[in-house]
């Protein structure tokens, strides 16, 4: 009887520890799911989640916020379950791969240069033109500066960094630092050359007194270089696989439905601002062309990592930095 006893309590007890297990693993699937992305172009690769909102197995909430605050999701406490930022700022805060993994790069590139003073096309043959001119630069000091000095440094053009055109040297590229796009970039700037980002660059040449006159992504070479990638807490793809394949699949129609003649440039202004974004985004300057020449497609973490790990090799170059990407940071479903 009192082997009875003690066989009837384990069982109870097992049972009721399984009851936890099972209602804490239940608990931690249904949990809403944070998505968290800058305003403008990433905010664009997540489009038709945002404004079709698919079922992925999970309740997801998407917030659309300043690419200035973006890496602050994933750092800290980590509000961000899923979030979309700069390849550099990813690898910095997360490349160990001890938090977040990398899902995927989902835009390539939305970096163009404009001048109201020429009209040739600056291309790699000819990029020593710039030199002795004066470029204004959004974002000198980090990715959009960095890049531009990567395709300097590969055409082996000399540049400098000034503060003010009245510092230009005649043997080098003279990059300034760009505060405010919205007031600096203008016809009427002292700049030879600006270099600004979509959507900006459809607003800025609406007018026609400002030209495209380069690509950054075909200055670079190859398809481009991985700008934004997403990454998701280990937790949720150890804890939600399913929802992880749903968000890929996803994020890839996304894509293909972004770039499509389908799409209403109404109906993502709606959703992407109805979610918290900036309002870089408007009917007047997201048009077709302002869609393409952002650069939005999914591209797997496996098929990727090459390209990633080129990019923060040469960022490492430029800036002087020591970011590190272990294998782990790749996303590798088995």
């Amino acid at each position: 009887m009192k082997k009875l006893i003690t066989l009837v309590t384990a069982a109870a007890c097992a049972a009721t520890m399984a009851a936890g297990l099972s209602a804490c693993t239940s608990q931690e699937q249904s949990g809403a799911v944070s998505v968290y992305m800058p305003d403008g172009a990433p905010a664009l690769s997540m489009a038709q989640l945002m404004v079709d909102t698919p079922d992925l197995g999970r309740d997801v909430s998407y917030n659309v916020v300043n690419a200035n605050t973006i890496q602050t999701y994933v750092s800290g406490d980590m509000q961000a379950d899923v979030c979309i930022l700069p390849v550099n700022a990813a690898a910095t805060v997360a490349g160990n791969g001890e938090n977040y993994t990398m899902l995927g790069v989902v835009t390539h590139g939305n970096l163009y240069m404009l001048s109201s003073k020429y009209t040739e096309e600056i291309t790699d043959e000819n990029l020593t033109t710039l030199i002795g001119k004066s470029v204004g630069c959004i974002q000198l000091q980090s990715f959009v500066g960095t890049v531009f000095k990567a395709i300097l440094d590969q055409a082996e053009v000399d540049y400098t960094v000034v503060s003010d055109v009245s510092q230009a040297e005649a043997d080098k590229v003279n990059l300034i630092n760009i505060n405010d796009p919205a007031t600096e970039i203008s016809p009427s700037a002292n700049f030879d050359y600006m270099i600004a980002a979509e959507p900006v660059i459809t607003a800025k040449t609406s007018s026609g007194a400002l030209s495209v006159v380069g690509n950054l992504q075909e200055l670079y070479g190859e398809n481009g270089y991985p700008q934004a990638v997403m990454i998701a807490k280990n937790t949720l793809i150890e804890s939600s696989p399913e929802f992880i394949d749903n968000l890929i699949s996803a994020v890839k129609k996304s894509a293909e439905w972004v770039n499509s003649d389908d799409v209403s440039v109404q109906s993502i202004v709606a959703a992407v601002n109805g979610n918290g974004g900036a309002n870089s985004l408007t009917a007047n300057n997201l048009k077709p062309d302002t869609i393409a020449r952002c650069a939005i497609s999914f591209v797997s973490a496996g098929d990727s990592r090459a390209e990633v790990l080129a990019f923060i090799e040469k960022y490492n170059a430029v800036t002087g930095s020591s970011i590190t990407v272990s294998d782990q940071f790749f996303y590798n479903k088995q």
